[in-house]
């Protein structure tokens, strides 16, 4: 499958209320613009995902705790690394404030890993959507639209560190309200932008059409018998999309689905002026 087109102007285009939107082409040039999201939604996608990782960081602690031998190991390295800091003190946890600081700096560790790993896996294994985003509708992708690789899912997470400084995302809040494109710091480094999964309007209905309208255009039972649900879906489909396209897109479409058509079930030359009424002829026929 072609990978779509960057549009021009950086993929931004600014819709007349104020919407910045992610523009993508696709190979045969049709505009498809993603709205870029905001922090607000994207704190709320967070929110949901961080209650995930804490269920997951709780359920991994109390695996722990309840493998023995493992706990064993954990607490004997620690006897060890007191008696190497301090022999005369006994390994005690309630005492020391540098072996708690320790114990606090290993759990930050495997905190940040274990939720950076999530974002990461989850990213990729669902297009570019946790959870938490699935939930909100929202998606990763790359600049221009184009799907979310591991590596750039890795790099934008990894760097989670450097957004959540000072606290609680401070840095990473102010860098997506000066983007234009919505971007923390992860996001630039990474080339990933945020957009919505917006619900698509629904397909105009194709309205049945007279049968003198459509009575210069006649097709054999063998002709229509050539018609299956490709071409009826490609006649169906051309037939909505041209309804919402420029004219001079909408009439090289036309073309290229009547030809196809055409060629497909041996008819003859279609006049331009009459190749919407063409389609409307072959779906009306495949009705009969």
């Amino acid at each position: 499958m072609s990978e779509p087109v960057v549009a021009p102007l950086n993929g931004i285009d600014e819709i007349t209320d104020g919407q910045a939107r992610q523009v993508v082409r696709s190979p045969e040039q049709v505009a498809l613009h993603l709205p870029i999201t905001g922090p607000t939604t994207r704190m709320l996608a967070y929110g949901i995902d961080c209650l995930v990782i804490l269920l997951i960081e709780i359920a991994l602690v109390v695996a722990l705790f309840m493998s023995t031998p493992l706990l064993d190991i954990v607490a004997t390295y620690f006897e060890e690394l007191q008696a190497q800091i301090d022999p005369a003190q006994p390994f005690d946890m309630g005492h020391g404030g540098g072996m708690f600081l320790m114990v606090m700096a290993v759990l930050l560790v495997f905190q940040f890993a274990i939720e950076s790993m999530y974002f990461a896996f989850s990213e990729v294994l669902t297009g570019g959507r946790s959870l938490g985003k699935a939930l909100v509708g929202l998606r990763v992708v790359r600049d221009g639209g184009l799907a979310l690789t591991f590596e750039a899912s890795l790099v934008r997470n990894l760097l989670r560190i450097v957004d959540m400084l000072p606290s609680t995302y401070a840095l990473g809040l102010v860098s997506m309200v000066v983007s234009s494109q919505g971007k923390r710091l992860g996001d630039i480094a990474a080339g990933t932008i945020v957009v919505r999964m917006d619900r698509p309007l629904s397909a105009p209905d194709l309205t049945d059409v007279p049968a003198e309208v459509v009575a210069a255009f006649r097709f054999d039972r063998a002709q229509i018998g050539l018609l299956g649900p490709t071409e009826r879906a490609l006649a169906r489909q051309t037939l909505r999309r041209v309804e919402s396209l420029p004219p001079e897109r909408a009439n090289e479409v036309l073309d290229t689905a009547v030809e196809a058509l055409r060629q497909r079930i041996g008819y003859g030359p279609v006049a331009a002026v009459e190749r919407k009424t063409f389609l409307q002829a072959l779906l009306r026929a495949t009705r009969r």
